[in-house]
């Protein structure tokens, strides 16, 4: 499975995503300037590739690719931990354990990361990362 193909797959999976609105995802490199809702929940799709590696050989070498999704979960600062904890719970729902093709989903994680700092900090967001593993070929 080609990069584009994994890319491409979990883009469309994550399009598929009924929890939120697709307006509310900011996805890689998209061409239009993302400005985050003056109130609610907002999200970020990172595809993260970790080091290819040959897992067999036959008539030719066999390449797995190996991964993570990570969704960054966004919520004002002081608004509760209730619905953005539910929002992560829907994405790892919506992920784990999913595949297509000779991709598949493996188990997903919510990591607290907290108040945010960088470019959104004057904004004031609460982020919740959900991170899912994922391997290809």
């Amino acid at each position: 499975m080609k990069y584009e193909e994994i890319r491409s797959a979990i883009t469309e999976r994550m399009m598929a995503f009924p929890g939120l609105e697709q307006d509310r995802i900011v996805y890689p490199n998209q061409s239009e300037v993302f400005e985050p809702p003056e109130e609610g929940l907002w999200c970020r799709l990172n595809i993260q590739f970790g080091q290819a590696f040959m897992a067999g050989m036959a008539d030719q070498p066999y390449t797995r690719k190996p991964g993570q999704i990570v969704v960054q979960c966004f919520e004002r600062v002081r608004a509760g931990h209730g619905s953005l904890t539910m929002l992560a719970d829907a994405l790892e729902a919506h992920f784990a354990y999913w595949s297509s093709g000779d991709l598949e989903c493996l188990e997903a994680s919510q990591i607290v990361v907290g108040e945010i700092s960088g470019q959104f900090q004057s904004n004031g967001f609460y982020q919740i990362n959900v991170s899912i593993r994922f391997r290809a070929g």
